[in-house]
């Protein structure tokens, strides 16, 4: 008998529907995503998009380790639309009964490890400014750098990275993506700050004078799972702290001397608790100038989360520079 065209319709959808794993849960936003209908193009009736801080409800997930969400939006037609899940964070989350048919599970996608959960890793890589000036002295940031200057004597504030390394441009279009990549950040929308949040970031993110921000958030904030005020603001408290800490004072105290890994590694078991130093990697130029730190994190973080509990739950580093020069402000060492 054949069947009616009804049913070869309903035949043809039912490969659709087994795609999406019933996950029940609220999703909050932390940026203005479009929500379409699709997971495979762009078709977005309405061109409905996400408000950062609203809450919606989450009814399906795409696959176990998933790279889209279903949420379900009363106003809109249809009412159910998928969007990625670097849009935000999810709370209260739930899974439903399991469909016959589900894609075996891959690698954590982008989003899936960060905004909130116990096991997310990070990396927060924090510059020595006078290093990253002496080959740079016309930029904008390097204008001005004398060894008075706050910048000349302690970290600087390059970017908090979700891991790993490939967690980037979450819900990112592509000609944003482009003009990150290609070094005109200026051309990227400004993140929404607070007064205060941009003046404080103005002033521990120099490179924000080169629109170094805008490339922070579009790269990596966007997989943070919040809005672009929480993401600094919470990447500054971290910062605030590694710079009231020996780590600082050790360099600020040796600028013009050469340090090895080892003499950081102590000052970081010193300040965060022992073996903190083996989360750490020290980063050096052709010159053997000391440029950045990058630190091992592990957890979720709030306002007011202790580096020192993010440090100690993070998996140790590898690779890096076994020693260098801590630079002054101004030409040469």
């Amino acid at each position: 008998m054949t069947p009616s065209i009804p049913s070869l319709l309903l035949l043809c959808l039912l490969p659709l529907a087994v795609l999406a794993e019933p996950f029940s849960g609220s999703l909050i936003a932390g940026q203005n995503c479009p929500a379409g209908i699709s997971t495979k193009h762009d078709d977005n009736p309405g061109n409905v998009r996400l408000v950062p801080g609203e809450t919606y409800q989450v009814v399906a997930r795409n696959k176990s380790q998933p790279t889209h969400f279903q949420l379900r939006m009363e106003s809109e037609q249809p009412k159910e639309r998928w969007v990625e899940v670097g849009c935000g964070r999810i709370a209260d989350a739930s899974v439903g009964t399991m469909p016959t048919q589900v894609e075996q599970p891959g690698p954590p996608s982008p989003a899936t490890a960060v905004g909130g959960a116990g096991d997310a890793q990070y990396l927060l890589a924090v510059t020595w400014q006078p290093a990253f000036c002496e080959p740079r002295p016309n930029k904008p940031e390097c204008r001005g750098l004398t060894p008075e200057r706050p910048a000349a004597r302690q970290f600087s504030l390059h970017g908090l990275w979700p891991q790993p390394k490939e967690h980037i441009f979450c819900g990112v279009a592509s000609q944003e993506r482009e003009a990150a990549e290609s070094g005109a950040w200026k051309r990227l929308p400004a993140p929404d700050l607070s007064p205060a949040t941009r003046t404080a970031l103005d002033q521990l993110m120099p490179g924000s004078a080169s629109y170094l921000e805008r490339h922070e958030w579009i790269k990596h904030g966007t997989c943070y799972g919040t809005d672009a005020e929480t993401y600094f603001r919470q990447s500054l408290a971290l910062l605030g702290q590694l710079n009231r800490s020996q780590v600082r004072q050790l360099f600020a105290s040796n600028t013009g001397k050469r340090l090895r890994a080892e003499e950081v590694q102590a000052a970081l078991d010193r300040s965060f608790g022992p073996g903190s130093g083996r989360r750490m990697q020290l980063q050096c130029d052709q010159d053997g100038l000391i440029t950045e730190l990058r630190i091992n994190l592990k957890g979720t973080i709030a306002d007011h989360t202790a580096l020192e509990n993010l440090i100690a739950a993070a998996p140790n580093q590898t690779g890096g520079c076994r020693a260098g020069w801590v630079d002054a402000a101004g030409p040469g060492r």
